[in-house]
């Protein structure tokens, strides 16, 4: 499905952008941009959806992803189970560049080759492991307080460092290729917020016909676009949604595991096991017994 083109702008006085987020959530459209995103989330927990990959998203949270890759982050902290939690802030560091922001002559020398492997790899998208993070996430914090050629030179040994000892993991499958069409953008971006917005047991989940009726395409015509492009069908892509939010409910809350299924929208609570064991891998109630991270 074709996502919502965002235009990233640095300030005047640099080549590329680096921002601090500390804000109740960090929610932007489906979308993509022609420049790589590093992104850090230090406090907060939600969902990523990066291509075809959808997955839980915890603090500590680092990807690299490469041009025009569609993602979309869901880290609300008003949706928090605790309290506690609510009353905080999100807590990202987001850094967008373009491939050519050094100039193409720079790339070419011997010492930028394991940081050439790494952007050649961020065509899928990359999350690197906790302990790659832990390595690096204070320097990506102190980034956006550095100016001029620190701030430049900061990002280089950053990149570096991720290149030699990040041991990152693929996230959009071998098979994904976005294809994207300019009179699709908006509508297909909206058909991913509605989705999201009405995950909830208390809202009305979009209907085939609604969001095909969005797209401007026949039922059958949009369910082919929607595997086409997520690999997925309508209802794992959904499933899979309700299933990371539970995953945060069961950890962080008291709740069974039946108000648990029916919180996130599953009203059987036999399906809602079985399709919390085939995407998490685990049942609920081992869930339940593990420790948040």
């Amino acid at each position: 499905m074709p996502a919502r083109l965002l235009t990233v702008a640095p300030s005047a006085e640099a080549s590329f952008r680096c921002v601090r987020v500390r804000e109740q959530k960090l929610v932007a459209a489906w979308h993509f941009h022609p420049e790589y995103q590093l992104t850090l989330v230090r406090h907060g927990c939600g969902q990523r959806l990066v291509g075809d990959s959808l997955e839980p998203l915890e603090p500590g949270d680092l990807t690299l992803l490469g041009p025009n890759l569609p993602h979309f982050w869901d880290v609300d902290m008003a949706r928090a189970p605790r309290r506690e939690e609510r009353a905080r802030r999100v807590d990202a560091v987001i850094v967008q560049f373009r491939a050519e922001f050094l100039g193409r002559e720079f790339w070419g020398v011997p010492e930028t080759a394991a940081v050439v492997g790494l952007l050649h790899s961020a065509s899928r998208g990359l999350v690197f492991p906790t302990a790659a993070c832990n390595r690096v996430a204070a320097e990506i914090v102190r980034l956006p307080t550095l100016t001029g050629l620190q701030r430049l030179l900061a990002l280089i040994g950053l990149l570096d460092r991720l290149a030699t000892g990040g041991r990152p993991r693929l996230l959009a499958s071998a098979g994904y290729t976005p294809r994207f069409a300019e009179q699709e953008r908006d509508r297909f971006a909206a058909i991913v917020e509605l989705i999201h917005a009405r995950l909830d047991a208390a809202a009305e989940p979009p209907g085939r016909g609604e969001l095909a009726r969005i797209a401007g395409l026949a039922e059958r015509s949009f369910s082919r676009t929607f595997h086409a492009r997520f690999g997925k069908t309508l209802p794992q892509f959904v499933n899979e949604l309700r299933v990371g939010r539970a995953r945060r409910l069961l950890l962080d809350t008291t709740l069974s595991v039946a108000e648990v299924a029916r919180t996130c929208g599953f009203k059987n609570l036999s399906n809602f096991n079985a399709q919390f064991r085939r995407i998490a891998g685990l049942t609920p109630a081992a869930v339940r017994r593990r420790p948040a991270p």
